[in-house]
């Protein structure tokens, strides 16, 4: 795995009777920040950060202030962009550290929402961004409110992505992953009609695709969530495997938990595919085994029931 760190800064000024938004939130003021988007420091410190970490250039090389399509654009778009292009490009952000340097307002109240509003956009829990605030004492272009500016520095990590070739026999689109967060992609029915479980029924119902994994990988079959706390309805081997050498179609064995018929629709989400590395084993036989506390105490040894 790899880590890549990247700082940005950004300065605006200041000028009266313009909306205030920094870190994606508006902020009551008199004065405004002067840009040809909406000015959110922050953000464009973040963005800034986020692409000099894979040297892809700065904000102004993606969003030129040249180009009219981004005259007034929200930045919270411009860091949905920023951040799809990392992604694109194999990583993603582990943490963001940032510092805003303003004579006013008092911006304590929200940064709270702010580190909401951009953990939500870069995909990240909240205590991973963090948000802090100086004055300048009075002193230069941020002490005489003529202007504002911000620090932003992140951490990227990459993401190994596995190439998988596969063969679609139906008419659904190819699995997927509903969030940027999720693990496992969404396994659809490949049904020409719907079919019933009856309740302790088991069906073994198609995908409708064939997929060839890498040596070194399988694929996991496990239930959705969803579909298992409303219907009952959970995977019969779970975690099911797809192994390297196995060119079927992937089929979903499906099992009913619950007390009443569930009828699986065409297209409808039936599982989750969870694409993981393994270990081979190499085993050495030996005359004993290494002394441990617990020795050959088995389930119920720790005492808890």
């Amino acid at each position: 795995m790899t880590y890549k760190t990247g700082t940005g800064i950004d300065y605006h000024q200041l000028a009266e009777g313009i909306d205030l938004f920094i870190g994606g939130v508006k902020i009551p003021h008199h004065k405004g920040a002067v840009g040809h988007s909406d000015a959110d420091v922050l953000l464009h410190a973040i963005c800034d950060a986020m692409l000099g970490a894979l040297s892809l250039g700065d904000i102004g090389k993606h969003f030129p202030d040249t180009d009219n399509s981004f005259k007034g654009i929200d930045s919270k778009i411009l860091l949905q962009r920023t951040y799809q292009l990392i992604a694109d490009t194999g990583y993603e952000v582990v943490n963001v550290d940032s510092t805003l340097v303003l004579q006013a307002p008092k911006i304590a109240p929200y940064v709270q929402q702010m580190r909401s509003v951009i953990s939500e956009i870069i995909n990240l829990p909240e205590n991973a961004v963090s948000i802090k605030a100086t004055t300048a004492e009075k002193m230069g272009f941020v002490g005489r409110e003529e202007g504002l500016m911000a620090y932003a520095s992140v951490l990227l990590k990459s993401v190994e992505v596995v190439r998988v070739d596969v063969v679609n026999l139906s008419k659904n689109a190819l699995p997927a992953y509903a969030t940027n967060g999720a693990s496992g992609m969404d396994l659809r029915a490949a049904l020409d009609e719907p079919i019933t479980i009856k309740p302790m029924e088991r069906v073994l119902v198609p995908t409708g695709i064939k997929i060839q994994i890498p040596e070194g990988f399988e694929a996991q079959i496990r239930p959705r969530s969803g579909l298992a706390i409303h219907h009952g309805i959970t995977c019969l081997n779970t975690p099911g495997t797809i192994d390297s050498d196995y060119r079927g179609e992937v089929k979903v064995m499906l099992i009913n938990l619950g007390t009443d018929v569930y009828t699986i629709e065409k297209d409808v989400r039936i599982a989750q595919m969870i694409i993981m590395p393994i270990s081979k084993c190499d085993w050495k036989q030996v005359d004993e085994l290494e002394e441990t506390k617990r020795g050959a105490g088995g389930f119920g040894h720790s005492g808890i029931k």
